[in-house]
């Protein structure tokens, strides 16, 4: 699945619209590729003391999504297991499950860049 993406971007960044508008303390899922193909990777955008984020929106532990909403203290909640990610490192809080995967993210104008 992720070689496949992988060829479609050929390594070059994903340009998101409007993804520079999100708001502090928020978060929003942005889906990339064809979900009922079985090819997409889902991220999850945030904005941390004026900082774009992203990170992979699917939780690493049961691979759930992670829902659009608040960050709080700088963390995404898995609404599974309440796990709670760091959106800078996807470090899980209490070390029990896995890192999720962080993006880099670059902001231009009121849109982004993010390499997947």
């Amino acid at each position: 699945m992720f070689k496949k993406l992988v060829s479609l971007f050929g390594g070059k960044p994903a340009l998101v619209t409007g993804a520079g508008k999100l708001e502090e303390g928020q978060a929003k899922v942005v889906t990339f590729g064809d979900v009922l193909a079985g090819n997409a990777i889902q991220v999850m955008f945030s904005r941390v003391n004026g900082e774009l984020r992203a990170m992979d929106a699917i939780c690493p532990h049961e691979g759930v999504l992670m829902n659009d909403g608040p960050v709080t203290d700088g963390r995404i909640v898995c609404p599974m297991h309440l796990y709670e990610f760091d959106t800078q490192t996807g470090r899980e809080q209490g070390a029990q499950c896995k890192k999720a995967k962080i993006f880099k993210v670059r902001e231009i104008g009121n849109d982004a860049e993010v390499w997947i």
